[in-house]
């Protein structure tokens, strides 16, 4: 009798060491399978989302001189009111950097201004227009609000500018 019980046992085990296997082989394929399609669909979403969210990108309106005002009222106001949203900006051009990865945008009513927007070049065309700009001339400068702080002001990725 003890041999049928310890063959009935090992029998045992080894059913349930394959059913183990079997459920957590096929729970882990439908999880995959049904993630991959979860994430495909949510990557395809997302491509959409970005496509419609260029199209559709309404520019607030403000000049440097309300941006300052703001930042120096109260600067996580400011933060919560710009960060994140794109932005129209009016001002004039303080600083060009040499490289041509940014350029400074002051208001235009206070000439002792320090603190700014730093308006970041996205591309070579970018680069290429700032080469043209010229210190303390009017600019409108459009894109995304990317950190305000009381310190550093403002800095902004740009989609586009103009004298």
């Amino acid at each position: 009798m003890k041999k049928k019980g310890g063959k009935l046992k090992w029998i045992v085990i080894i059913v349930i060491v394959i059913a183990a296997i079997s459920m957590a082989t096929k729970g882990g394929n439908n999880d995959s399978s049904t993630g991959n399609t979860e994430s495909n669909t949510a990557s395809s979403e997302k491509k959409d989302t970005k496509k419609s969210e260029k199209k559709k990108i309404e520019y607030k309106n403000v000049s440097a001189s309300e941006l300052m005002k703001a930042l120096e009222d109260n600067a996580a106001a400011a933060s919560d009111k710009y960060k994140g949203k794109y932005l129209r900006i009016t001002g004039r051009v303080s600083t060009i950097d040499s490289d041509c990865k940014y350029i400074t945008v002051l208001p235009d009513d206070d000439e002792y201004a320090i603190i700014g927007i730093q308006c970041n070049t996205q591309n070579d065309k970018q680069k290429n227009d700032v080469k043209k700009l010229s210190k303390d001339k009017k600019i409108v400068v459009k894109g995304k609000c990317t950190d305000v702080g009381e310190v550093m002001g403002y800095s902004l990725d740009i989609d586009a500018m103009a004298q």
